[in-house]
């Protein structure tokens, strides 16, 4: 054959026709994946919405199962793509075995955070939207996404943290079942706890009639614990005064406000009737002694 015919469209026909029908295709697997990436996202929305879980739950699982979709899907469309062009699949499959099996044995952490992931979330330890607290306040933040190698936490300061789940020993989880604010205040020890007692149930009434949100409530819609004087819990504290503790059970969701607007409130009734708050002090008592005309003092 002669190199003219190379440039005869007898020769590039045939080659032309096989070259449209493998980027037809291709063009075809893509447009499935596409199509099948959106209809499993339905479907998975669909599902949850007949589920009962917990609407953290529901996120949490979502998002998980949508990113294993997508790889899943996004996998078994590159192998179609490239057998399509002719490519064997087997051989690549076997070859990523033997690959994998030996990077998997400088990939233990990988492994770890694979297993770990997967017990935080079958445990549900914490979900989307959970305020948690990871390794005794090392990280503390609100839950941004749980996935099966990593966890997103942003801070308060709207820092998004990226710990691997393997790194997480211990969590403590702010958002689950009955959640009791405990706040602290100290008077002077010659403080009337009658006085102190009325203050603080003027400020739950106050704090129910305004915020009534706040408060975690029954079946029947009544508040379970309302603001409310738990008693002295310490008359040492330093010598500062008599260590009084108001608690409530309080929404989850509104944790931080209502310990805020608890002591905020709090602070203006005790001011209303006149009882400071104990702060340190240094007392001096002076002594004068007339001896022999003298005035010696002693401190």
């Amino acid at each position: 054959m002669g190199i003219h015919e190379y440039f005869t469209w007898d020769f590039w026909a045939p080659q032309t026709v096989l070259l449209l029908k493998k980027l037809g295709a291709v063009s075809l697997i893509v447009a499935l994946t596409w199509f099948a990436l959106r209809i499993r996202k339905i479907l998975i929305s669909r599902i949850f919405v007949l589920t009962r879980l917990d609407i953290k739950q529901k996120n949490t699982l979502e998002s998980l199962l949508l990113s294993l979709s997508r790889y899943v899907l996004f996998i078994i469309a590159f192998l179609m793509c490239l057998s399509n062009l002719g490519l064997e699949v087997g051989p690549i499959i076997a070859g990523a075995g033997v690959v994998g099996l030996a990077v998997g044995f400088g990939a233990q952490s990988l492994v770890k955070d694979l297993i770990t992931g997967f017990f935080i979330i079958f445990e549900d330890q914490f979900s989307v939207g959970d305020y948690v607290s990871i390794n005794n306040g090392q990280i503390t933040g609100t839950v941004v996404s749980v996935g099966l190698r990593a966890t997103k936490i942003r801070t308060w300061a709207q820092h998004v943290v990226v710990i691997q789940n393997s790194e997480i020993r211990i969590s403590e989880n702010y958002n689950r079942e009955k959640m009791r604010a405990i706040i602290n205040v100290t008077v002077p020890y010659e403080t009337d706890p009658a006085d102190v007692e009325t203050a603080v149930n003027c400020m739950s009434e106050r704090l129910l009639k305004e915020m009534p949100h706040l408060f975690l409530r029954d079946a029947a819609g009544n508040v379970m614990e309302p603001p409310q004087l738990y008693g002295i819990t310490d008359v040492e504290n330093q010598a500062l005064g008599a260590k009084y503790t108001v608690v409530s059970l309080v929404n989850d969701q509104h944790y931080w406000t209502a310990c805020k607007e608890i002591r905020r409130l709090l602070l203006h009734e005790l001011k209303e009737r006149g009882i400071p708050i104990s702060y340190p002090r240094r007392i001096e008592r002076i002594e004068n002694e007339f001896k022999y005309g003298h005035v010696t003092s002693t401190s």
